[in-house]
């Protein structure tokens, strides 16, 4: 009698599986969640164009993902709030009121002005009706330098000088640029807190530049996590697949 026996070779069987349960498998996880952090984020600052009024360049940079590793399979779509390089506010620290709601927390020359006595408790600045807006809506840095700085105060560092002093009771006022004096009123003033411009020859003008607001508490305008969750929810099983068709490719 002749026979040819065939066999099942459990020990390669069980090599195959061991390699797609525990490389392949979690590689295929990890380009998946990659993907779909990486368009979530994309989602998250197309949102912001539409729940914001021309939100700045820097205010989208501030969304990030961060990505998974197969040993480590969790990504995420974060707003950063580390301090940025140069100095400035992270985008977590004023996205995170318009995100969660309640007050936002003053931007670095309101702490300055309030520091100096100027700015009232309880109170913030926004820009006055005349004032030159950038084409974010929103206080060129060097109109707020120019400003600052004819108070004589240094926002941007710690160390920042005083302001000129007046006698008491007395508007506190600055020589700004092109000839012109910013001040803020002093107690009992006629005109409205904030700071404000006098212009001199050839004729005398004075007019508001920013303008002292009580603080008001901010509505949730950015669904950030309502847009990962529906972004992921719709994306991550097409991208599983297509990340287990790569994972197959690169195993054989």
């Amino acid at each position: 009698m002749l026979e040819a026996s065939l066999t099942f070779g459990l020990s390669e069987f069980d090599k195959a599986t061991f390699d797609l349960e525990h490389k392949q498998l979690p590689y295929a996880m990890m380009l998946a969640l990659n993907d779909t952090a990486k368009g979530a984020r994309k989602a998250v600052q197309v949102q912001m164009g539409k729940s914001f009024d021309r939100p700045t360049p820097f205010a989208k940079r501030g969304v990030v993902y961060e990505q998974a590793t197969k040993d480590k399979l969790d990504a995420r779509v974060v707003i950063y709030g580390s301090k940025t390089p140069h100095g400035g506010l992270p985008a977590a620290y004023f996205l995170g009121p318009q995100v969660d709601g309640g007050q936002r927390r003053l931007k670095a020359f309101e702490v300055q002005l309030k520091d100096r006595g100027l700015l009232p408790e309880g109170h913030v600045v926004v820009p006055a009706e005349r004032t030159k807006l950038d084409r974010y809506g929103n206080v060129s840095q060097g109109q707020l330098n120019r400003i600052m700085s004819g108070l004589k105060i240094d926002y941007r560092g710690a160390g920042a000088t005083r302001v000129a002093s007046t006698k008491k009771g007395k508007a506190k006022r600055a020589r700004g640029s092109r000839g012109g004096v910013y001040f803020v009123p002093g107690p009992g003033s006629h005109l409205a807190p904030g700071v404000w411009l006098e212009l001199g020859f050839p004729y005398r003008a004075i007019f508001p530049v920013l303008m002292f607001v009580k603080q008001g508490g901010y509505v949730k305008r950015l669904p950030f996590h309502r847009v990962v969750g529906e972004y992921s929810a719709q994306h991550l099983p097409k991208n599983f697949t297509r990340g287990w068709n790569r994972a197959l490719r690169t195993a054989r």
